[in-house]
């Protein structure tokens, strides 16, 4: 605003200076042609009446000029203080004195994160790391009156995060007191280029000061040209301009001739003749090399002097415009290294003018929408993107027209993408950068799909899931952890002791070992089983299995996991293998079968009994083993059929071990099942009979021999005994010597036939006796 001030009053001035002469100069000339014509009275009053004419009117154009330049200046400090608080960059002002806040803009809220309040009551040491803070107070302290571009520093925003910003500030006058006005833009992403640029910068304000010199000085000198005479008269400001000299005697036009760079004689030359001939009016702008061999731009401006003969005179003026050069190509080196910015990122970005027109655009903005820089810049941005189409324009219009920042997230239909967009207004318009999050959102929804798949996983398996934050020994799980723990959900803790003091006290020290092992280690994979108090004393058999995240020191940070309940599967393999010793242990032997009657299994007593290890009979039928010469195949094909229908039956059959020896077994066979009454085969529980079916067949021979000898005994005694008993009745009636020596004989006979039976019966006696001592 200062340099409009001194801007406004040397533009009047020059104004002022510039009529002065003119009307000095036409209008005594133009007085002059009635000197003859009036009298000395009338040419009196002429004379005044000009003078009087020049002051009212010089003075009403000196009041209108001031009164604009007024306008001017009201309009630029409305701007300027729109530019603070609508800037999209963080500003503030800050008391040189005590360093203290006294205002700043809403995008330093934004940015920093603390209210305004919070601001107001902080110095700019509370934003800066602690040891940058002796940094500050020394800079603060070499802070000059102009603009000063105070480099990049490292900021701490209210949550803790460093950013780092560069820092622009100059002293202003802020409620009648001297205070710094600062500028902060986040350059973190763009440290690199953001130190070139700062580079770029200082020898941009050094080059600025430059041209505030160079506009209190207009630099600005005359001279004339006489083509006939090829003379050249300069005035003497040329020489201080041009840096020539003066006592040089050689023809003037011959210099400077010699003066202008090579490459560039051929443009002044022919612009030159251009104007000689056929009187065009002569703007070349060219170099010079001066005296002490510096370059200078040297812009001329010439016409004829139509008030003599036309080609007799030229009339032209130059001006050094050294320094607007150098500035030029400083503002072309800047706005090219703005565009390849514009152009190095990710984003696409496009600018509007009040009207909504295109006036900027960058590459990736080309690219997405697949068209030329000339076929959209200049052109309405409803042409891209039709206004009942674009979802989006409310955005940016609020931006032109609130003067504010606007962020917002859509659909595009004209892309066919989704769309994260930030408007910020300028004083062209509106500034549009966006981005194509289409592959986020995507990512965005997969992962709430797969949440919530994760949500019916967790709630079906009843798995406790957390994730352990070492660092800040913080604990989390999802909401299945009060059905595995009986523990209400105000005391359940978020810490890793917590969890620790719910361990049996006899499988803590596995639990952490095992863990300091596997961090130890660098691995990632862990798993444990341990038992956990669910509540009331009662414990749990749990399976924990981790996941170990490490940080870039190769420290574990995080431990991610999910805990089972597996207390009644480790109960039921704990019953199972209890059961499984026991089959492993009875002497029955058992055999495990498909629905094919193909075996599966068999146990220990099946191997020492048969001979045949479970690897030699398994996937095979037993009837390709066990069967031999003597084995009934109407039992088996029995076994077959009852098998077929899936019945429960028994049978003895004769089978034979490895080395072919006979063994009678009683065989019990159940169907199997499955908890969905599909049927799995057979469960065939054999007992070793051969030993009883041996003393069935001795006591089936004995009970013959016994009944052999008890028919003896009932018939062949009987016989002779009877007869005995007859022929002793015989005797005692015999009356005579004679009768009774002929029954002696007979009786004799009966005896020894009686005699002879007995000697058998005796004979089969000692089988019978062996038997019993058997049994």
């Amino acid at each position: 605003m200062v340099f409009r001030m001194r801007f406004g009053a040397l533009r009047i001035s020059l104004v002022y200076i510039v009529i002065s002469i003119l009307w000095i100069t036409f209008s005594d000339q133009l007085l002059f042609l009635f000197e003859h014509k009036l009298s000395n009275i009338e040419f009196l009053w002429l004379s005044s009446g000009k003078g009087y004419f020049f002051v009212i009117v010089t003075g009403l154009l000196i009041f209108f000029l001031i009164r604009s330049d007024n306008r001017k200046l009201h309009m630029s400090g409305a701007q300027y203080r729109d530019m603070y608080d609508s800037n999209p960059n963080p500003m503030w002002i800050y008391d040189p004195g005590t360093l203290h806040f006294v205002s700043v803009n809403d995008a330093a809220i934004d940015a920093y994160g603390y209210t305004r309040e919070e601001f107001l009551s902080r110095s700019i040491l509370d934003i800066r790391p602690v040891e940058d803070r002796s940094d500050v107070i020394a800079a603060a302290a070499r802070l000059e009156g102009n603009i000063n571009q105070s480099g990049t520093w490292r900021h701490v925003k209210k949550d803790g995060r460093e950013i780092i910003v560069n820092i622009t500030s100059h002293q202003i006058l802020f409620n009648g007191q001297t205070h710094i006005l600062v500028m902060a833009r986040d350059v973190t992403e763009y440290v690199i280029f953001e130190q070139k640029l700062e580079r770029m910068n200082q020898d941009l304000l050094e080059e600025r000061r430059k041209l505030r010199d160079t506009q209190l000085f207009t630099k600005v000198a005359g001279w004339e040209f006489y083509p006939a005479q090829r003379l050249l008269v300069w005035s003497d400001e040329v020489y201080q301009l041009t840096g020539l000299d003066k006592t040089d005697g050689r023809d003037a036009f011959d210099i400077y001739l010699q003066h202008i760079y090579p490459e560039d004689r051929p443009a002044m030359t022919s612009a030159l003749e251009a104007l000689i001939t056929e009187g065009k009016q002569l703007d070349v702008t060219h170099r010079i090399i001066a005296l002490d061999g510096s370059t200078r731009y040297i812009r001329q401006l010439a016409r004829l002097d139509d008030s003599r003969d036309p080609g007799r005179k030229i009339i032209g003026s130059l001006q050094d415009i050294t320094e607007f050069k150098q500035l030029e190509h400083e503002r072309n080196k800047y706005l090219y290294n703005f565009e390849n910015t514009l152009n190095s990122i990710s984003d696409a970005f496009f600018a509007l003018d009040t009207e909504m027109k295109i006036i900027r655009v960058n590459d990736v903005f080309l690219q997405l929408i697949g068209k030329k820089e000339a076929e959209v810049v200049g052109g309405s941005i409803f042409k891209l993107f039709p206004k009942e189409q674009n979802k989006l324009y409310p955005a940016y219009q609020r931006a032109l027209e609130e003067r504010v920042i606007v962020r917002r997230e859509d659909y595009s239909i004209v892309l066919g993408k989704w769309i994260r967009l930030a408007a910020y207004p300028t004083d062209e318009g509106v500034g549009v950068y966006f981005s194509d999050v289409t592959e986020d959102k995507l990512k965005d929804l997969k992962l709430k799909e797969a949440v919530e798949r994760y949500e019916l996983v967790s709630q079906a398996t009843k798995d406790v899931v957390y994730d352990l934050d070492m660092i800040e020994d913080k604990l989390i799980y999802n909401t299945s952890l009060t059905q595995l723990v009986l523990i209400p959900v105000n005391r359940i803790g978020h810490d890793l002791n917590w969890w620790r003091a719910l361990i049996h006290p006899d499988d803590i020290d596995e639990v952490v070992q095992s863990q300091a092992k596997i961090s130890g280690q660098g691995l990632t994979n862990w798993e444990c089983e341990y038992r956990i108090n669910v509540g009331d004393g009662v414990y749990k058999y749990v399976m924990d299995q981790g996941y170990f995240v490490y940080d870039a020191q190769k420290k574990p940070v995080r431990l991610i996991g999910a805990i089972k309940d597996i207390d009644a599967l480790k109960r039921s393999t704990q019953e199972n293998k209890k059961l499984a010793d026991m089959i492993r242990r009875v002497n029955n032997m058992i055999i495990v079968t498909d629905p094919e009657r193909t075996v599966q299994w068999v146990n220990e007593a099946f191997e020492e009994q048969t001979g045949y290890k479970l690897q030699e009979i398994c996937g095979r039928q037993g009837t390709d083993l066990l069967v031999g010469p003597d084995t009934n195949n109407a039992v088996l094909d029995e076994f077959v059929r009852r098998q077929s229908l899936h019945e429960t039956f028994a049978s003895d059959i004769l089978i034979y071990t490895r080395d072919k020896t006979p063994v009678w077994i009683s065989a019990q066979l159940s169907p199997a099942y499955s908890d969905g009454n599909v049927f799995q085969g057979y469960v065939i529980i054999c007992q070793n009979i051969t030993f009883r079916r041996e003393k069935d067949e001795e006591i089936r021979q004995q009970n013959e021999l016994l009944r052999e000898v008890a028919w003896m005994s009932s018939h062949q005694i009987r016989k002779p005994v009877a007869t005995m008993l007859g022929l002793i009745n015989l005797l005692k009636l015999a009356q005579t010597k004679e009768e009774r020596d002929e029954v002696l004989p007979l009786l004799e006979r009966c005896a020894h036939e009686m005699d002879d039976v007995i000697h058998r019966i005796h004979e089969k006696i000692p089988s019978v006796q062996s038997f019993g001592s058997r049994l």
